[in-house]
């Protein structure tokens, strides 16, 4: 005789058994061969649209930085060299547009207040300069004008060597220079005499994404470090060139 416990327990039983008995008939689901290509397709196209964007980014981030970096080493030099040898507008300037009279404004009142690793003169864009490179492998031009033309370099000597791409010019003008430009510190490039309008963003971005007409031609692309300026030194969306 089977007490009604009996029947309860050995219920229980069967059902545990039939609940964690393993389903060894189960069909694994699997990918076909035209899937995984597919698949992997897709992958290389999404790759292909968006690392291009991915790898300009961070090269614009990195151009900026080194920019805001150059900008702010060099107004600090400019500051010191001043307490120094007193109002920039009484240093010596040497004989205009000459590789000696860039090389003496580099040795005199930058190399002192800066890391660098030494100057050398050059011709670059058909004029006579010196060049002083920097220990983060980038590397600053001068021309020495009615104002000091300025020309920074992100990477030193590699190219492209294009004002607007790895280049960008600045100016810095002593009181009453040819420049409408009066400032203690080196301003992004723009030069013309009192009077002339200032120019627009238009201007600055059709002056930015001209290319230059010559290995000598130093004038499109000077307004890019302007068209920067306006974006507080960081690459706009609507930026004309490609780095």
């Amino acid at each position: 005789m089977c007490h009604n416990s009996d029947i309860v327990h050995h219920s229980i039983g069967k059902t545990r058994k039939h609940i964690y008995r393993p389903n060894v008939g189960k069909k694994l689901a699997s990918f076909t061969l035209a899937e995984v290509l597919i698949t992997l397709g897709i992958i290389g196209i999404v790759a292909a649209l968006t690392i291009p964007a991915f790898v300009q980014n961070t090269k614009k981030e990195q151009a900026s930085a080194r920019i805001k970096k150059f900008i702010s080493v060099i107004n600090q030099a400019l500051i010191s060299a001043e307490a120094e040898y007193g109002p920039k507008e009484n240093w010596e300037r040497g004989e205009m547009e000459t590789s000696k009279a860039a090389h003496d404004f580099l040795s005199t009142y930058i190399s002192p207040y800066i890391k660098s690793l030494g100057i050398e003169d050059r011709k670059l864009f058909g004029k006579e300069m010196a060049t002083i490179r920097f220990v983060d492998g980038s590397q600053m031009s001068v021309k020495i004008g009615s104002c000091y033309d300025i020309y920074y370099d992100i990477n030193g000597e590699k190219k492209p060597n294009e004002l607007g791409r790895d280049m960008y010019a600045f100016i810095l003008c002593r009181t009453k220079d040819g420049c409408n430009l009066n400032s203690n510190h080196m301003e992004p490039y723009y030069c013309a005499q009192a009077g002339y309008p200032y120019p627009t963003k238009e201007e600055l971005m059709n002056n930015c994404k001209e290319a230059p007409r010559n290995p000598d031609d130093n004038y499109n692309g000077q307004y890019c470090s302007k068209l920067l300026e306006l974006n507080q030194y960081n690459f706009p969306k609507d930026y004309p060139k490609r780095l």
